[in-house]
């Protein structure tokens, strides 16, 4: 896909921003960030400022993209997103986004700002850690030049990394384990779950020739794969409380839990349970319900709809026709569907006293945001779905994710700090 960025073309704007701007701007390093199984290692970036008015302590806050593959837009929307974020704070502006108006539809998006002391909190308040691509290889794979016609549906569809297929399979397709799939979240779901039920629909496969395999359940382990290792390494060393991750494609802002549907009265019935293992059943049946404290499930989901009205005032303009195509919603990550094993549900999961060995965290949130177009609506709403072209769709979708990341860093800045506590 013309103009995406590489996995080696991410690392070296990455770097330059680093360089650029050594105050504000830190590089991961070969102690804390390993390459993938291919060699693709474009790492991250520590943003931050400190003032008098910085706070201490202060949150420690997440933005991923490029879990997946074949999401292409996300990595470089972010990657433009901490260049005006530092080119902002460097020059005290607030951030003018111009009008855009759409090639193909002619509907114009209206222009919008980003104010000045958004992007001062975000810098003086936060400790942001910012990773543009964590599937580096998986990446590099969907965008391969010289593909032969018959390969290039697997390339431009590939969602996993590029893991060797196991031993004695030779299916192109075996190569690979969803990143989203391998995190330490009930990981070995036909353990966890009762995978007798027919309607249980579990968004998850022991089979390496399917796109949501979740690795070697055999021998294998939760955090099999080095980019897993990677993320979830960063979350415990920094004591990540606010996780932002950003995907293709549903217009939706997705919050905890995607494991199960949720309840607030049983704490007792939760992941970390042995004596629920093979009775977890989805939601499609009222058995088992995940915890999740009442509190919090109605802070997780009132940020996510304050993401989604902010992405329609601003990115959406004033055209009832852009929107509509502008229009998120605001659900919990089961209801799209249910899956174990995923960055926004692990990153949560670490907030429960057994997960991190007895020792309270700070509260933390971890929502997704599934940027791009509404297939559920028609083709015409698919803007691009998982490949948006650089030029009749990229442009939009950037907006949005930029207007997402913006919404979630405001929220985050202008919440005291709470120590760590069990909930």
């Amino acid at each position: 896909m013309a103009g995406y960025l590489t996995s080696a073309a991410v690392k070296a704007r990455l770097d330059t921003l680093a360089t650029t701007y050594p105050a504000l701007c830190k590089r991961s390093g070969p102690a804390d960030w390993a390459a993938g199984w291919g060699g693709g290692l474009s790492g991250y970036v520590k943003v931050g400022a400190s003032t008098a008015a910085s706070p201490s302590p202060r949150w420690a806050v997440l933005i991923t993209g490029g879990v997946h593959a074949r999401e292409l837009a996300p990595p470089d929307a972010l990657m433009t997103f901490l260049e005006k974020m530092l080119a902002a704070y460097t020059a005290s502006s607030a951030i003018t986004y111009p009008a855009w108006t759409d090639p193909v539809s002619k509907i114009v998006y209206n222009s919008f700002t980003i104010p000045w002391p958004w992007v001062r909190r975000a810098v003086e308040y936060l400790d942001l850690y910012v990773v543009p691509l964590v599937n580096d290889d998986g990446r590099d794979f969907v965008l391969a030049s010289g593909v032969p016609p018959a390969d290039q549906q697997l390339h431009k569809m590939w969602r996993k990394n590029r893991r060797a297929a196991p031993s004695g399979l030779t299916d192109p397709k075996a190569v690979g384990v969803d990143i989203n799939r391998n995190f330490d979240i009930l990981w070995n779901f036909p353990l966890h779950y009762d995978t007798s039920l027919s309607d249980l629909a579990m968004h998850a496969s022991t089979n390496p020739v399917d796109e949501n395999y979740i690795g070697d359940v055999t021998s294998g382990s939760a955090e099999s794969e080095p980019e897993v290792k990677n993320l979830a390494n960063l979350m415990r060393s920094k004591q990540i409380s606010y996780y932002l991750d950003v995907h293709l494609v549903g217009r939706d802002v997705l919050y905890p839990w995607g494991i199960e549907s949720n309840q607030n009265a049983t704490p007792a019935m939760n992941f970390t349970s042995a004596s629920f293992d093979g009775k977890r059943d989805g939601i499609s049946h009222a058995g088992y319900k995940e915890y999740i404290p009442k509190d919090m499930e109605a802070a997780s989901a009132a940020a996510a709809r304050h993401i989604a009205d902010q992405i329609l005032d601003k990115a959406g303009g004033s055209d009832p026709r852009g929107r509509a195509r502008s229009t998120y919603k605001a659900i919990p990550s089961a209801q799209m569907y249910v899956a174990s094993g995923t960055t926004a549900d692990y990153c949560f999961s670490r907030w429960f006293a057994p997960v991190t060995g007895g020792a309270p965290t700070s509260p933390v949130m971890a929502l997704v945001l599934e940027a791009g177009g509404d297939p559920k609506l028609g083709p015409a709403y698919n803007e691009g779905y998982f490949s948006p072209d650089y030029v009749k769709n990229y442009p939009k979708l950037e907006r949005e994710v930029h207007v997402g990341a913006w919404t979630f860093l405001s929220m985050a800045s202008a919440t005291a700090f709470v120590q760590p506590v069990a909930p």
